[in-house]
């Protein structure tokens, strides 16, 4: 190839180097939130479903946000649109820092659902932005850099929220302690107040900040990417009627985002539930916590660079219907979990899945749309599991309130896997009518 034609094939294109730490940051800054704030929340003794509650607002927001970061990523530019929303991540830190108050945590929630919307959509459409041939490799780095950064996520949350067990250990030099702490083989005593949190939210400030510099500065190379005309809003509306026409849109979008959203939310909202049913967190105590959420984090990484080897090859639909009964399956393992081994089996499953179940939102589901239609498509498929997801927020709580003394967390993770393995079963059937390739 020309030095030419090798700049116009990179014209436009992403800078892994600098989207891969980016999207790190991102999901650092994510998992660190979803590992202490259920132990925050205890230690500030707020109502026993704030947790579930925060969850529900924050996926509402999901529902408009998705389908703006879609026409936004489309008329302004994926890159600006992700560089806003890290920026945007401060409120929400600065309100956890100041004004932690049930209605406030509510009002934040709704604006971390929705910022988190901006980043995840702009984000995962950026990194197809790549060469054909560098698909493979930029899917897989992203969601390889979902696991590393909730991996440090959880274990740096854990440090800073004992800070003051692990001090004296650090002094005394004694590494083998504190990593037996951090890594529960030694039970932590103390119990986090709400003061032992906030290093964390500030550390999580300053690396939202630098992110979103870096991305906006840095992470794209100069010119039009695929020669792409500028889009205006006249353009953005009409590629949403194009896509609306489109029965493949349909037929993946259904199932895997409106009927595989409530299978998200089942472990996002109720894994907790679940935990401390079967004994690995008591409050604001972390009891074996720790480890179900290093181990989700950790099977994200095997399982991106998994994805990297099926990403840019415009799978069939069987794939998507492999991909969707398997995480449907692997919820309805955690729901009917009895005792610690089984939950850590099927979370472990669960979340590898998880890996192509996000991919299959975002690249999956570009491959089978025209370039002009990827961001706009991702944006709309994640609205509809925002929307599946929202429904399911509201519903489940009100057949299975946490607030209940009887309340059986089992229940609401089965309901959702049930929908996702109907939505499973209706896209086998379209694509043995009209296959998806």
């Amino acid at each position: 190839m020309s030095t030419d034609a090798a700049k116009n094939s990179l014209s436009g294109t992403a800078r892994l180097a600098v989207a891969v730490p980016v999207a790190v940051a991102s999901f650092f800054y994510t998992n660190i939130l979803e590992y202490s704030l259920p132990l925050y929340f205890d230690a500030l003794q707020v109502p026993n479903d704030m947790w579930s509650n925060l969850v529900k607002y924050k996926l509402a927001a999901w529902i408009i946000g998705s389908a703006l970061a879609g026409l936004l990523s489309r008329r302004y530019g994926e890159r600006l649109v992700w560089s806003a929303s890290m920026l945007g991540k401060v409120v929400v830190l600065l309100g956890l820092i100041y004004y932690p108050t049930p209605l406030a945590i509510i009002l934040l929630s709704i604006w971390q659902g929705f910022t988190g919307a901006l980043m995840w959509i702009a984000g995962v459409s950026f990194i197809q932005m790549v060469p054909d041939s560098r698909k493979g490799l930029s899917n897989g780095l992203v969601m390889v850099s979902i696991g590393v950064g909730a991996v440090f996520g959880a274990l740096i949350g854990r440090a800073t929220i004992y800070a003051d067990e692990l001090k004296p250990l650090l002094l005394q030099g004694d590494l083998a302690g504190i990593g037996s702490r951090l890594f529960n083989f030694t039970t932590l005593t103390s119990t986090p107040m709400k003061s032992d949190f906030l290093m964390i939210f500030w550390l999580l400030m300053v690396t939202s900040v630098c992110s979103a510099i870096a991305i906006a500065l840095w992470g794209q190379r100069p010119g039009r990417f695929q020669r792409e005309e500028p889009a205006d809003w006249r353009r953005t509306f009409q590629d949403v009627g194009q896509l609306v026409s489109n029965p493949t849109f349909w037929a993946l979008a259904i199932p895997l985002a409106l009927l595989g959203g409530p299978v998200f939310q089942a472990s996002n909202q109720f894994l907790p539930y679940r935990a401390e049913d079967l004994g690995l967190k008591h409050g604001s105590q972390d009891q074996g916590w720790i480890w179900l959420q290093l181990l989700k984090t950790i099977m994200w990484i095997p399982a991106g660079a998994a994805v990297g080897l099926l990403a840019g090859r415009r799978a069939p639909g069987l794939a998507a219907v492999v991909i969707l009964g398997s995480f449907s399956l692997a919820a309805m393992g955690i729901g009917l979990s009895s005792v610690v081994w089984q939950i850590f089996i099927c979370v472990g499953w669960f979340e590898f899945t998880r890996q192509f179940m996000r991919w299959s939102h975002a690249g999956y589901m570009a491959e089978h749309m025209p370039d002009n239609l990827r961001s706009t498509a991702i944006g709309c498929t994640i609205m509809f599991s925002g929307l599946g997801s929202t429904i399911y927020a509201w519903v489940a709580p009100a057949l299975w309130n946490p607030n209940d003394a009887e309340f059986l967390s089992l229940k609401p993770v089965i309901f959702a896997a049930v929908l996702g393995l109907i939505g499973t079963v209706g896209l086998f059937i379209f694509d043995r009518i009209r296959p998806i390739r």
